[in-house]
Parts: C-alpha cells; structure tokens; sequence
C-alpha cells in the first residue's frame, strides 16, 4: 500500500512540475508551484522530493522572475525540512545570488539567512550528544560557509541597494548566531526525559 501511495504522490507532483514548467501565462505557473510547494512540503519522504529537484533547477531559469523567485523560496523551505538536499541546491542559490532582478536575489538571501541558522543550530544540538557529526551535517555545513562566502561578497560591495541591505543583515544574522548568550548557561541541556 505505502508503495502505490509513493507512486502516485510522484506522479502527482511529476504532473504538477510539468503543468508548471509547461504553462505559457505566469500565474497559472506559480498556481501550480504553489500546489506543488504545498505537496512537497507535506511529504515524509525525500525520494519523491530527490525526483522533482533537477525540474525546480530548471523553473530557476524561467523568463518569470516571479517564478524564479518563487522557486528560490520552494527550495528554501525544502532545506528547512530536509538537511540532506541543502548541499545540491546551495549552488542553485548561489546562482540566484547574481539574477538581475533584485527581488530573486533577496528572496535567495533570504532563505539563506533561514538555512544557515537551522543547519547551525541542528549541527549544534547534534554536537552536544555526540562528538561525531554525520556526513550530511558535514557536507550542509560545509555547503553553508560556500554560501556564507558568497552573501559576504555581496554585502561588502558598492552599490546593491536592496540586495546589498539584505547581505548585511545576513552577516547581522551570522554574528548574532555566533555570539553567545551573556544570560545563557555553559552547561548542555540534559537530555529530554531526565
């Protein structure tokens, strides 16, 4: 039974990729994206969610910069729930960095700023129980500070505007994640249940 679920759930969002990237007039395209974010994100498994990826790389090069806008974000939230996709689609991000429309690329900064702070925090909670941090969290992380990298370039550089307002909110972010709370205790949390 799980396994006709899990196929039908793919050619559901197969479908609704499809509608999308085939679409001619831009808000039947982000109806469908907004059908497909909401199937995505209500998926317990990341293989259904691996299959649609290459498609939403390619909707990241549409003539709509809504769409590519709306892509930056589905990827985002993407990232939030499942950390083991972070490293494929950063350089997708990356990329979005540098669209010429300025609302993609604070929408790109802006799920990085989200990114950065719960991959962080995971690798964190993670390192408080053990001294051993998987290879996703190493290979996210790692994907992160490439990330990190690139908004820093962006935000120390003349001109921008918007985009460069939101890079330096982003290094804001990154300091304050660094800095430690004065009121905070040294000592982990006990493990729940203690």
């Amino acid at each position: 039974m799980v396994g006709v679920m899990s196929s039908s759930s793919r050619e559901r969002l197969a479908r609704l990729l499809s509608s999308a990237k085939s679409a001619t007039d831009m808000p039947s395209k982000l109806e469908n994206l907004r059908r497909l974010k909401r199937s995505l994100l209500e998926q317990d498994g990341a293989v259904s969610i691996s299959d649609c990826l290459p498609l939403l790389f390619e909707l990241q090069a549409d003539r709509h910069s809504p769409v590519r806008k709306f892509v930056a974000e589905i990827l985002g939230e993407i990232g939030l729930n499942h950390l083991e996709f972070v490293p494929e689609f950063v350089p997708v991000l990356c990329g979005v960095l540098e669209d010429q429309t300025p609302a993609v690329a604070r929408q790109a900064i802006t799920c990085g700023i989200n990114l950065f702070r719960s991959t962080l925090e995971k690798i964190v909670i993670q390192g408080l129980y053990t001294s051993d941090l998987d290879d996703t969290f190493k290979l996210s992380w790692s994907s992160m500070l490439d990330f990190e990298e690139r908004i820093y370039s962006k935000a120390f550089q003349p001109g921008g505007g918007g985009v460069r307002l939101l890079a330096l909110k982003f290094v804001e972010a990154v300091i304050l994640l660094y800095t430690p709370d004065p009121l905070g205790s040294t000592e982990p949390p006990s493990p729940e249940g203690d």
